[in-house]
């Protein structure tokens, strides 16, 4: 059984792989969120930091300022590939409806779940390829720009909460997508997502700039606690330099301005908390999952 199960998640693994067009589109947010903040958003940001700080009567810190604003942009990058990798490896699910694979593999003596699992395994597996990849080249971008505060911890913390970044959007993609019919409806899906991640997660801006009922429906993406998990991990090395050489106050401000520290309906979450909800997401959508796939094998026997 666990043959017939990785054999069949190789097959779905190589058919995402197989499109490089499929992967581009996939790798398209983070790309844009890295686009923008290069173009203009990493200098409106540094600029209004270095105004506070000047009303502060402090300069000179420019390096500094450059290395929290990198670090923050870099992971609404990793934040953002975390989603868009999964959900375009969502599509041979699609791919496989529309063709009638999913109709044969049903009508087969397999278990039930078999099929969705094997969709699920290939869909974390190129998101942790994917998005590793991604994670590499920040980390890069962060030694090569001389913007570096990260500790061994750091990025180990790093690593960890990026698998269960993939794990969370896996599981409620794959159970969304698995209740899509068609390719059209998918690529809205896709566009769609692409499009507003950005913004729901707070890669571009901080959360609390956006209207407090669009910080209550940010509460319910996987999303927005992965980007606040990585953002403790990237800043955390940079804000504590910040607060020994400028000021405590300052760095504390920066936490709460930039959240790092989710507001879930006026209760302020710690790192454990955030993670805590970042699994729970995964069990609850991994065993809505199971028991769709479940459901939609007794009907079609």
């Amino acid at each position: 059984m666990m043959y017939m199960l990785w054999r069949q998640t190789v097959r779905n693994l190589k058919v995402f792989l197989k499109d490089k067009a499929n992967i581009f589109f996939a790798l398209l947010a983070p790309i844009i969120v890295f686009g923008l903040y290069i173009l203009f958003l990493g200098k409106i940001q540094s600029d209004a930091l270095l105004v506070s700080l000047e009303e502060m009567g402090v300069t000179g810190k420019n390096d500094l300022v450059r290395a929290f604003c990198d670090s923050w942009m870099l992971s609404g990058v990793l934040a953002s590939a975390c989603i868009t990798v999964p959900l375009c490896a969502c599509g041979v699910m699609v791919q496989d409806k529309k063709r009638g694979i999913t109709a044969d593999l049903l009508a087969s003596p397999v278990p039930a779940w078999l099929p969705t699992a094997a969709y699920f395994l290939a869909v974390v597996i190129a998101g942790l390829i994917l998005a590793l990849a991604v994670l590499a080249l920040c980390l890069v971008y962060l030694a090569a720009s001389g913007t570096w505060y990260l500790s061994a911890g750091d990025v180990f913390g790093l690593l960890g909460t990026y698998v269960l970044s993939v794990l969370s959007s896996s599981t409620l993609l794959v159970f969304v997508v698995g209740f899509l019919r068609t390719e059209g409806a998918f690529t809205g899906l896709n566009v769609i997502l692409g499009t507003v991640i950005g913004f729901l997660i707070g890669a571009y801006m901080p959360l609390s700039v956006l209207p407090k009922a669009v910080q209550y429906i940010t509460l319910f993406i996987p999303g927005s606690y992965s980007a606040a998990l990585m953002r403790n991990f990237f800043l955390g090395g940079v804000l504590e330099r910040i607060s020994a050489d400028i000021s405590a106050e300052f760095s504390a401000s920066l936490g709460e301005q930039f959240v790092l520290r989710p507001d879930f309906f006026g209760a302020e979450l710690g790192m454990p908390a955030t993670a805590g909800i970042l699994a729970g997401f995964a069990v609850l959508f991994a065993a809505a999952t199971l028991l769709a796939a479940f459901l939609r094998a007794r009907r079609a026997r």
